[in-house]
């Protein structure tokens, strides 16, 4: 049987009157919404209304009723992480919902702990759009998941063709020849790689594939052990790169990087050159030639 606490102050933040006017008319809707059929509750017979009684709710959250009720009708009361995710789970709420449920209660929105790493289908449609800009996605931990073909044509079809765990950003700047020999400012590239990463992993503490790809890079590249023991730290800032490319000889590209709201842990690595400049021409006609 569900434990029912006592109703009193807990842990957490109290949101001011127009929040909790809205924390009560969300969880009201919500319960009026959700299936009693999808819960386990044993059948009640005929329903006035639909949706869940407060009842249930109590039930199936472990929440008292008395509390519950308090929080439907907009008391100044503390409410607590783990009271509204005992909701959240009673009420069926998807992800959205959940986290509109936290911010509602003035509380941090809890991250889950796996979060999928596909790209979503609008984005690789915006990745072909960019052409002939290079474009690629990463995720927090560097690891490329998708490119356009103008970023292939920049790299080379052969160094994006290898086994997933070396499609990395920092691991191909250190470990692949041929990348260094694209950059001709590779030393500077370098730190500011080692530095981003040093700046990450304060933010991956858990993430053994950060782990990981610090400890290989670590045990095989001595520029890369060199430069993360000096504990510099960088964040990500729009700047210029250039390549020394065999095809079509300099080019000067800006990048800038672009959160992707529908998928937070990933982000869009997009290059392009300054409108008019010779970097353009080159540029196009490397992606695209003959035209």
């Amino acid at each position: 049987m569900a434990a029912t606490p006592v109703p009193r102050p807990g842990p957490g933040q109290v949101p001011d009157d127009h929040g909790r006017k809205a924390l009560a008319a969300f969880l009201r809707s919500r319960r009026e919404r959700a299936d009693p059929a999808g819960t386990g509750l044993p059948p009640g017979g005929r329903r006035r209304t639909p949706g869940l009684r407060r009842e249930e709710v109590s039930l199936l959250s472990g929440v008292s009723l008395t509390w519950y009720t308090w929080l439907e009708q907009g008391r100044d009361i503390h409410v607590s992480p783990q009271i509204l995710l005992a909701l959240a789970r009673a009420l069926q709420l998807d992800e959205v919902e959940r986290a509109h449920l936290f911010r509602l209660a003035g509380l941090p929105v809890p991250q889950p702990a796996e979060r999928s790493m596909e790209v979503p289908d609008a984005v690789r449609t915006f990745l072909d759009t960019l052409m002939p800009n290079p474009a690629f996605v990463i995720d927090r931990c560097f690891d490329i998941l998708a490119w356009n073909p103008a970023q292939e044509r920049i790299l080379g079809p052969a160094l994006l063709d290898r086994p997933r765990r070396e499609l990395n950003s920092a691991w191909m700047l250190f470990r692949v020849p041929q990348i260094r020999a694209l950059m001709p400012e590779w030393d500077s590239e370098a730190r500011w790689m080692a530095g981003l990463l040093r700046q990450q992993a304060a933010y991956e503490l858990d993430n053994p594939r950060l782990s990981e790809l610090v400890a290989e890079l670590i045990d095989t590249s001595p520029y890369f052990a060199q430069a993360w023991e000096t504990h510099d730290v960088v964040e990500f800032r729009s700047s210029v790169r250039r390549y020394r490319h065999p095809e079509v000889g300099d080019l000067e590209v800006s990048y800038v990087r672009l959160a992707l709201e529908e998928a937070p842990r990933l982000s869009l690595i997009c290059h392009f050159a300054e409108p008019g400049s010779d970097s353009e021409e080159r540029l196009r006609k490397l992606v695209t030639p003959g035209v």
